[in-house]
């Protein structure tokens, strides 16, 4: 077995408690018990000592021969019970009467009577006369408020110690057979407990990334094994989701670079194929650096598109002036709204204040403007607005372009969708896509309504940045 699994562990402590407590519990009920036989001796002494007391009491100090008689009538009685001992000293010290079975050890008893001299309440003590354990119970006797007497009355213990030692092994023997059906059922509850705990870790094994969607078991306990394995599921979600991101990314990067690379490629070849006029050259180099322009438009895609699949958390360690941003972005507008005699406006309140990065909030807002500006004919009009409202930074973009017919609103968010409209228009199909997952990166929303024909409405909504943020 191993004695570093958590199995093993729970064992012996489960072992370890349980047995400490069953010492404790036999211990006090053998306690207990050897207090009670005690009890009831000490009981029985006094009830004998009664009428040895009773006589003394009514005697003088000179011990007369009536009293002499008296104690032996009773001693008499007292006798037949066997192994009881009747001492009686005066209160010096010194032996006024003996009982005739205490033979040769009268030594024990001179000693206990020495040390009771000055008794003034009754005592109960063990003491051996020769191999005989004896329990003593040393009482005085007095009269008119004067010690006449101490009377010692021994009575066997071996009674007593017959039954502790059963008690004893009694004991013993149920402590050993208790301890071993806790080691046993300590492993079987450990076993069991800790069984769902080894079907997750028999899932987990079988879990690769070929097969991310595998789960492992959630037993319906309501205890921390559900909770545990709920958790390793949510990660297993996410890893899942990593996963899923990351080959869509990678696939993202070769369909987009593909394209640009391979005209690169055909173009410079065609160019050096043959010896060619400068004109010629001129105009080569001026269809490579549009191609290099699309290249490079696609890299910063490409940048866009794994910013947005990391996280993002220190978004909110970052606030910017979204009023001056829009403004620099209205004037980019109007010079690439002027090529197609398109009428800019912009209605900018000031002074709103957003938190997260500044040029992903560009970047996102310049795509829908750039769209805006690719999909309204000439003379149309472009206005684009921000102000506050309900907390939030609201920005808006409307035209009066082609719209998006409804069958295809849908899919406008996918990654290099482009409509039926869209495609005799340069572009990759991400400007919407990209814009949508850096405003959901800054716990923003952007909804679009459009109708074809008629133009098209863009509403981005931004949580404004608390006063106590900015002030700090």
């Amino acid at each position: 077995m191993n004695t570093k699994s958590i199995r093993f562990r729970l064992t012996v402590w489960y072992a370890l408690i349980f047995s400490v407590a069953m010492a404790v519990v036999f211990l006090a009920f053998y306690l207990l018990t050897q207090q009670s036989l005690l009890s009831h001796t000490d009981a029985a002494i006094a009830t004998h000592n009664e009428k040895i007391v009773e006589i003394i009491s009514q005697e003088d100090t000179t011990m007369n021969q009536s009293f002499i008689n008296e104690t032996q009538i009773f001693a008499q009685q007292f006798s037949e019970m066997p192994g009881m001992l009747l001492i009686i000293g005066d209160p010096y010290g010194k032996i006024l009467y003996r009982s005739q079975n205490l033979g040769a050890n009268e030594s024990a008893v001179t000693d206990l009577l020495e040390k009771s001299a000055n008794i003034i309440r009754p005592t109960f003590v063990n003491r051996n006369i020769g191999a005989t354990p004896l329990r003593f119970g040393v009482f005085p006797a007095e009269s008119d408020g004067q010690l006449q007497a101490i009377v010692l009355m021994g009575q066997p213990m071996d009674v007593i110690q017959k039954s502790l030692n059963t008690l004893t092994l009694t004991l013993i023997f149920v402590y050993l057979g208790l301890l071993v059906l806790t080691v046993s059922g300590g492993f079987l509850l450990a076993r069991k407990a800790l069984s769902p705990i080894a079907q997750v870790s028999k899932q987990l094994k079988k879990i690769s990334a070929e097969n991310l969607k595998e789960r492992v078991p959630e037993p319906e306990t309501g205890d921390e094994i559900e909770e545990l394995s709920q958790t390793f599921n949510g990660l297993l979600d996410h890893l899942n989701e990593a996963f899923v991101r990351e080959r869509q990314f990678i696939g993202d990067v070769a369909h987009e670079l593909k394209t640009p690379v391979a005209t690169l490629k055909g173009g410079i070849e065609v160019t050096i194929s043959k010896i060619r006029t400068n004109e010629e050259y001129k105009k080569a180099f001026d269809e490579t650096l549009i191609d290099v322009n699309r290249l490079s438009s696609t890299i910063k895609n490409i940048l866009d598109l794994a910013w947005i699949g990391a996280e993002n958390a220190n978004l909110d360690d970052k606030h910017f002036d979204l009023s001056g941003a829009l403004i620099e972005l209205q004037e980019i507008a109007t010079k690439l709204g002027s090529q197609k005699h398109l009428i800019l406006k912009g209605e900018i309140e000031p002074d709103i204040v957003v938190g997260g990065a500044e040029d992903k909030l560009s970047r996102a807002v310049l795509n829908i403007i750039d769209n805006a500006i690719k999909y309204t004919p000439s003379g149309g009009s472009v206005v684009m607005s921000l102000r506050k409202k309900k907390g939030n930074a609201v920005i808006e973009v409307k035209d009066t372009g082609i719209g998006i017919p409804e069958k295809e609103s849908e899919h406008i968010f996918e990654r290099f969708y482009r409509g039926s409209k869209a495609a005799k228009t340069l572009g990759s199909g991400l400007g919407l896509a990209i814009a949508q997952g850096i405003i959901q990166a800054h716990r923003g929303n952007i909804e679009i309504k459009s109708k074809a024909g008629k133009g098209t409405s863009v509403t981005i909504t931004l949580p404004l940045l608390r006063k106590s943020f900015i002030s700090s």
